[in-house]
C-alpha cells in the first residue's frame, strides 16, 4: 500500500496544482459517493466545498 501525505498534498494543491487537488478528491472519493447516496447534485456540490476547503485552509506546522 502506498503511503499518502495528505498535508504535503494539501499545500500542493492550495498552491494550484490540480494533479494534488485530483489526488485528493480520489483519496476522498469513496467517502463522499456513499454519503451522496447516488444524487449527483450532492456530489458536485461536495467536491467543490472540497476544493473551496483545501484553498482556504492554514496549512502550518504544529509543535506540540
Amino acid at each position: 500500500m502506498k503511503y499518502i501525505n495528505i498535508y504535503e498534498l494539501g499545500k500542493k494543491a492550495k498552491a494550484g496544482d490540480e494533479k494534488a487537488m485530483l489526488k485528493i478528491i480520489e483519496f476522498k472519493k469513496a467517502c463522499i459517493i456513499k454519503r451522496c447516496k447516488g444524487n449527483e447534485d450532492c456530489y458536485q456540490a461536495v467536491i467543490e466545498k472540497l476544493i473551496t476547503g483545501v484553498k482556504k485552509y492554514n496549512f502550518k506546522v504544529w509543535k506540540l
